[in-house]
């Protein structure tokens, strides 16, 4: 059996960092204006730094071959949840559709799933994971924007490359593939702007909660979100990838990561392009406290 101590301390210390966020704003501290400043900030320096340090990993001709398998399986992923944000949210109003697509296709799978994947898989977990993520690390700045965004496709794709996480991604897949090592002041200084992000993330969510009513949390629209990203998303996964006959690590791999809560990053765009913020923040809460209970029960299925 999986030892899922980390796992709970780990979402303990996330849900701890947003109720710091929850306080302040509740005690008028911090107002709107550093909200607005610490948004700009994570998308446009925290996440890029933490994408392009993601990409850092040993990548040769024996590991490609190794982990082609779990990069289908993502890619894969990513087309189904791309479907079901079209299918099942077709009819939810304009300001939460864009927040129920981008959740969908966005997961927290780089802040919780690639701790998760070290706790239960070890560094060859890490390693794997830095792979899944690469499909949705493209989708979500790509795919994903088109979601918040309304002008014509033109523009849309210009704000899409000119986007800094879309850059990241360039960077990060060239410095991958060509094993360049950045100097080590660079590459350090990189790493520890980009490492403060998952902290700063989790405490503008918890500002967003502050915003909303805690009567609001557990709507039936929220729930069956939760459901559809903690239970459809990862059973469907299961099942593909049983019946092509996987690696077990790929599959169980990819079944974990594929039942990871809401994306911070819903929350965060949701501010930025003027949709239902509150709306949002719920989700990413809602989804990542049901997760306490998913994540160890997936465990236990695989």
């Amino acid at each position: 059996m999986i030892d899922m101590t980390g796992v709970f301390n780990l979402q303990g210390q996330l849900f701890l960092l947003m109720l710091l966020g929850a306080f302040f704003k509740r005690r008028k501290i911090l107002g709107e204006s550093f909200q607005r400043g610490l948004t700009e900030l994570i998308l446009d320096l925290l996440l890029p730094c933490s994408i392009i340090s993601s990409f850092q990993v040993e990548f040769n001709r024996d590991i490609f071959y190794q982990t082609a398998e779990v990069l289908a399986v993502s890619v894969a992923i990513q087309i189904l949840c791309w479907l079901l944000s079209v299918v099942l949210f077709r009819s939810s109003s304009d300001t939460q559709r864009p927040v129920l697509q981008y959740g969908t296709i966005c997961s927290n799978g780089g802040f919780l799933g690639t701790p998760v994947a070290e706790a239960i898989f070890g560094s060859q977990g890490v390693l794997l994971a830095a792979i899944y993520l690469i499909p949705q690390r493209v989708a979500m700045w790509s795919l994903g924007l088109s979601f918040f965004t309304r002008a014509d496709r033109q523009s849309v794709w210009k704000k899409i490359l000119l986007n800094p996480c879309i850059d990241a991604v360039g960077i990060g897949m060239l410095l991958m593939l060509t094993q360049f090592q950045l100097p080590e002041v660079l590459g350090n200084t990189i790493y520890m702007v980009g490492n403060s992000n998952t902290g700063m993330c989790m405490f503008l969510i918890g500002m967003l909660m502050a915003d909303a009513s805690w009567r609001d949390f557990l709507d039936g629209l929220t729930l069956y979100y939760s459901a559809i990203r903690l239970v459809l998303i990862p059973l469907l996964v299961l099942l593909g990838c049983r019946l092509m006959h996987l690696d077990t690590l790929a599959t169980n791999l990819s079944v974990i990561l594929a039942a990871m809560p809401a994306g911070g990053t819903t929350a965060i765009l949701a501010v930025k392009y003027h949709c239902n913020a509150e709306f949002a923040a719920r989700c990413v809460t809602v989804s990542t406290l049901l997760s306490l209970a998913a994540i160890p029960l997936w465990c236990l299925v695989l």
